[in-house]
């Protein structure tokens, strides 16, 4: 522990992306957590506390060498993370992004443009999918569950971030496109988007409930893991990853 104005929190912990023991420090020990909890030894590889969520998880079901041989869909991946080291080192790694503007199934800025809610991969040709804070900009993200689905081979994983407010005990759709027009609940608001300098807006606040929608709506089930650990330096609020798998038969 530190105690000048500017860190009040620090810790050596495993990053589960680098799989090194670092230094992680943030002005406080929760509320900051989420987007500032942070090593100041890593460089182009710099991560958020989502992302080192997400690593736990993959890294708990599948060695190290495991995932550099699979087939992985890896959707709106930053430069940074687990989006970075899964570009060097998945050899069957497909990222994707969102172009509206541009043939869905073409390559774009390195990426393969796609629309979640309506794909243009085969059936059943991934062992992982993963997205990380995608799921609040999706007008409606069980069909692009449904999809992802369609797309895992037997026994695959989707494994995703979304902020899920403690809250609130029911998610809320607050955009949606009626009649080909953008109806908006509230004051709008935006996210960061990697592949869009404008960044995306938020259509959907997400609630306990969460699991128990996806459910009904598409045919997995749902685990979900959050921590409050300065082992894997992953702390704070919405940090939950939602682990979501296709049954071997």
């Amino acid at each position: 522990m530190v105690s000048n104005s500017q860190t009040m929190f620090s810790a050596v912990s495993l990053c589960h992306i680098c799989n090194e023991h670092k230094e992680f420090v943030a002005p406080d020990n929760y509320e900051t957590c989420r987007d500032g909890l942070h090593s100041p030894q890593c460089g182009h590889g710099w991560c958020v506390t989502r992302e080192r969520a997400m690593a736990t998880v993959l890294f708990s079901l599948f060695s190290r060498d495991e995932v550099k041989q699979l087939t992985i869909h890896d959707v709106a991946p930053a430069e940074r993370g687990l989006s970075y080291w899964l570009y060097l080192n998945a050899a069957k790694l497909t990222p994707t992004g969102y172009f509206p503007n541009k043939p869905f199934g073409s390559t774009v800025d390195g990426l393969r443009n796609e629309n979640l809610e309506k794909q243009t991969f085969d059936d059943q040709i991934f062992d992982v999918v993963t997205h990380l804070d995608v799921m609040e900009h999706l007008f409606d993200p069980f069909l692009a569950l449904s999809e992802i689905y369609r797309t895992l081979k037997p026994g695959g994983y989707c494994l995703f971030t979304t902020p899920t407010y403690d809250n609130r005990s029911k998610s809320e759709q607050v955009a949606f496109i009626e009649n080909g027009k953008l109806r908006i609940i509230g004051e709008p608001e935006y996210h960061g988007n990697p592949q869009d300098p404008e960044g995306s807006l938020v259509t959907w606040r997400y609630g306990y409930d969460l699991p128990k929608l996806i459910q009904e709506r598409t045919d997995f089930d749902v685990e979900v893991r959050r921590w409050q650990s300065k082992g894997v330096a992953v702390m704070g609020p919405m940090n939950e990853v939602y682990i979501l798998r296709r049954p071997n038969q």
